[in-house]
C-alpha cells in the first residue's frame, strides 16, 4: 500500500470509527470552571468543520457519563438550546463548577472562563 499523501488521497477522514471515543476523552482535559466550545474540540481533533459532528458526540453521551458535557458552549458563550431542559441542567452544572451562566443562557466573561 503506498503512504497517505494528501494531493492524491484527499484530506485524512476525522470523523469515523473512534471519533465518538477522541471526542469524549479530549472533552475530559477540560477543568471543572472552565468551558469549551464545539469548534474549540473539533479545532483539537483536526478541524473546525466537524462542530456539528462533536455535538452528535456529546448527544450519544449515555445519561450518567462521567464525561463533562455541560463544560461545552457554542462559539458566543451560550449554553445548549437556552431555555430548554438540557440548557437549565447545564447550567446548574456550571454555577456548580463556580461558572456564571446569566439569565440568557450566556456564560459571563466567556474569554476568562474559555479553555482552548
Amino acid at each position: 500500500m503506498s503512504p497517505y499523501e494528501e494531493a492524491r488521497h484527499g484530506p485524512h477522514r476525522i470523523v469515523g470509527p473512534g471519533f465518538h471515543a477522541r471526542v469524549h476523552e479530549l472533552l475530559c482535559t477540560v477543568p471543572a470552571g472552565a468551558v469549551t466550545t464545539y469548534g474549540d474540540l473539533a479545532g483539537a481533533l483536526g478541524s473546525r468543520t466537524v462542530a456539528r459532528h462533536v455535538g452528535h458526540a456529546l448527544a450519544a453521551l449515555p445519561e450518567r457519563s462521567d464525561v463533562p458535557w455541560h463544560r461545552v458552549v457554542d462559539g458566543a458563550g451560550f449554553v445548549t438550546r437556552p431555555g430548554s431542559a438540557a440548557a437549565r441542567r447545564q447550567a446548574v452544572l456550571l454555577r456548580r463548577e463556580q461558572v456564571v451562566v446569566g439569565r440568557d443562557g450566556r456564560v459571563a466573561d466567556f474569554a476568562s472562563h474559555r479553555f482552548v
